[in-house]
């Protein structure tokens, strides 16, 4: 059985078989987290980049605690983590966009990102996973010069280039949809599901503005698959 569980902003947990995928775990105010911890068997904690809402240091304190097989994180993080952890005796990786690690369980490769640190594509226990970080169509209409729009929309246009000519299709994404941006807010969503066909979408990154973000009419076509809103705390089996 593969579930996956929505802990909060960003973060989730995905149960496998053999395997549990902690992604940029921030906080827990609904509690799940624990007693997925417990149960797991092997534990890939992966971290997008060094924003506080992404990277929460206790997530070091796990090891010893809970079956950690390894820490996968934004080679962006190495120096801030560097300065209050011995990371030489972690079992972590650092990845750049472009590169690559598995060790014959679970396959990673970094995309890159259109804030900070990596995008990252997961194969575990035969599903695919995206996980996008804080990468998005950052562009606005009111923050924003024209030039500093466009290039927004370049930057964003690039990375996702680069994905839809190496990814022909996810079982799952997990992406950013966020109204504060104001406009067409949508937009990057829409545009990733347009480019990379996708059996679920599940968005993150909302802000407490949920009722917006999830009005999936605004980004959803019947072909692009599922768009699901996941409530924190709340665990959903993952279509076969």
């Amino acid at each position: 059985m593969n579930t996956i569980t929505c802990i909060g902003h960003s973060g989730f947990a995905i149960e496998t078989a053999s395997t549990t995928l902690i992604f940029d775990y921030y906080t827990d105010h609904e509690g799940v987290l624990t007693a997925i911890l417990e149960r797991a068997k092997a534990i890939y904690v992966f971290v997008s980049h060094s924003h506080r809402d992404h990277l929460n240091p206790d997530i070091f304190g796990w090891v010893g605690r809970y079956p950690i097989a390894r820490y996968i994180i934004a080679n962006e993080c190495r120096r801030k983590l560097q300065r209050h952890l011995h990371t030489d005796i972690l079992p972590i990786t650092f990845l750049s966009p472009g590169k690559d690690w598995s060790d014959g369980h679970v396959d990673v490769h970094a995309f890159g990102s259109t804030d900070a640190g990596d995008s990252f594509l997961v194969q575990a226990n035969g599903k695919r996973i995206f996980h996008a970080g804080d990468l998005n169509c950052w562009a606005t209409e009111h923050e924003q010069t024209e030039n500093q729009r466009r290039k927004a929309i370049g930057d964003w246009q690039a990375v996702l280039h680069t994905i839809k000519a190496q990814v022909s299709h996810l079982d799952l994404a997990m992406f950013p949809v966020i109204p504060n941006l104001g406009g067409d807010f949508a937009r990057g969503a829409r545009e990733f599901l347009q480019a990379v066909p996708c059996d679920l979408f599940i968005p993150m990154h909302m802000w407490g503005r949920d009722s917006e973000a999830t009005q999936f009419a605004l980004y959803q076509h019947p072909a692009h698959g599922q768009c699901l809103y996941l409530p924190q705390g709340a665990s959903i089996t993952l279509p076969r």
